[in-house]
């Protein structure tokens, strides 16, 4: 059976959770590793869910290996790279492509908490400018009041898994209409491991979800709830004061699945 849970207030990670920019991220940055002299295959296996400038401070070669950039020249770089993975996104997705895509069960998942008016918002380890043309080339919307508010690398200090994305993203629900909240009232929807163990720091219940990360690697994160991806999520209700979710778990799905075929 699924899970019901009752939260005052959700905070969604973007990139894997809501929208898909994989074919953009990897074509972006499987031609910066290799400039670098990077495996991409090593990148990406740390990079996903890390705000692009750590990423850059971790594993930029050139021009000579462990010397640090000066803060123009990293915020050059991760401009130039998140307007590369948003115009290849773009450019693929009006070729009929895959680009950046909205993933399944987003739109009815914001559509709902939109109609009772509950709170919520994103907090996202892009920047401001690649996390808005996604949201837009994803249909998400990137601005109230389709989005009541959007939290990004350059809000913070410490990006994902440091706990400051997503005690940013309390402070902005604490300013919406609704009932007073303590962090563990607040649920973090994320697909990532460093965004959950964000989301988790904060004080905050998770829900895992496995549309970013390859099943077996997926299972062993650590989240309150697992599922496989938001089409699992249904809204039972929602006010500005409370949010009632029933939840097909990761779990109680494979269960299903091993009895049919038994």
């Amino acid at each position: 059976m699924p899970v019901e849970i009752t939260v005052k207030g959700l905070l969604f990670d973007m990139d894997g959770t809501l929208v898909d920019s994989t074919p953009a991220v990897e074509k972006t940055m499987g031609d910066w590793c290799h400039e670098q002299g990077i495996e991409p295959s090593e990148f990406f296996q740390h990079s996903h869910g890390v705000r692009t400038q750590d990423n850059i401070k971790r594993f930029q070669r050139v021009p000579v290996p462990g010397t640090s950039l000066s803060e123009e020249e990293l915020v050059n770089s991760v401009n130039k790279l998140e307007w590369l993975i948003a115009e290849n996104g773009r450019l693929m997705h009006e070729a009929g492509g895959k680009g950046i895509e909205r993933l399944p069960g987003a739109k009815e998942l914001l559509d709902a908490l939109r109609a009772g008016g509950a709170r919520w918002g994103i907090c996202t380890s892009a920047t401001r400018t690649y996390a808005s043309s996604a949201l837009k080339t994803g249909e998400i919307g990137a601005e109230p009041p389709a989005l009541p508010f959007l939290v990004t690398a350059n809000d913070v200090t410490h990006g994902k898994p440091h706990p400051e994305p997503y005690l940013k993203g309390l402070d902005e629900l604490r300013q919406l209409p609704g009932a007073a909240f303590e962090p563990s009232d607040i649920l973090v929807v994320e697909d990532a491991p460093s965004g959950l163990k964000s989301g988790l720091a904060a004080g905050c219940k998770t829900l895992g979800v496995a549309t970013g990360q390859p099943l077996e690697r997926f299972r062993t994160f650590e989240a309150t709830v697992k599922t496989m991806d938001l089409t699992r999520v249904e809204v039972v209700s929602a006010s500005p004061d409370a949010v009632t979710l029933r939840i097909m778990t990761l779990e109680e799905e494979e269960s299903e699945k091993t009895n049919g075929t038994a």
